[in-house]
């Protein structure tokens, strides 16, 4: 391989990285969850998300549900016969975020959403870039599973990188 293909394999390489590492998965509730007690007002204050990031619900599926519903419904806290979506699983993931829509989400089991168990999502644009975003947070890794996938990525993207700098330099 000449240096100059190797440079240009690095160069693909390194952006991807760059790319994937902008896309950010937020845990609603932090290490709390989706449960009764939290702020979820004041969390999403603190969140800049984006288009393409995700945004992933863990609560006890027995106790909780994450219905995704209008502003209307969300506002009085209500459900109409068909809300937008409707899950409970104990474990739910939105990866679809569009940039300039708002996502609204409630728990409809007894008065939990009244108590402040809701959540308002504005997406925005996708940031430049010029200012790296700070990360949220997320479970720690040392349980696997997909928080561990999702971070695997980015260190294989930075070991095929030092591979082709080095290639490139010889």
């Amino acid at each position: 391989m000449t240096s100059s293909s190797a440079l240009v394999a690095l160069l693909v390489v390194g952006c991807a990285a760059v790319a994937s590492a902008m896309e950010l998965t937020f845990y609603v509730g932090d290490a709390k969850g989706w449960t009764t007690g939290v702020d979820y007002t004041a969390w999403a204050k603190g969140q800049a998300i984006e288009a393409k990031d995700t945004l992933v619900f863990r609560y006890d599926r027995n106790q909780h549900t994450v219905t995704e519903v209008t502003k209307s419904n969300y506002d009085a806290c209500a459900v109409s016969a068909t809300p937008v979506s409707d899950f409970r699983s104990g474990l739910t993931i939105f990866s679809d975020l569009k940039a300039g829509t708002s996502r609204y989400f409630i728990c409809t089991v007894g008065n939990h959403c009244a108590g402040g168990m809701k959540l308002a999502v504005a997406v925005s644009n996708s940031s430049s870039g010029d200012v790296p975003r700070a990360q949220p947070w997320s479970p720690p890794r040392s349980t696997g599973g997909a928080s561990a996938h999702l971070h695997a990525g980015n260190a294989v993207a930075a070991a095929a990188v030092g591979v082709l700098v080095k290639l490139a330099l010889f």
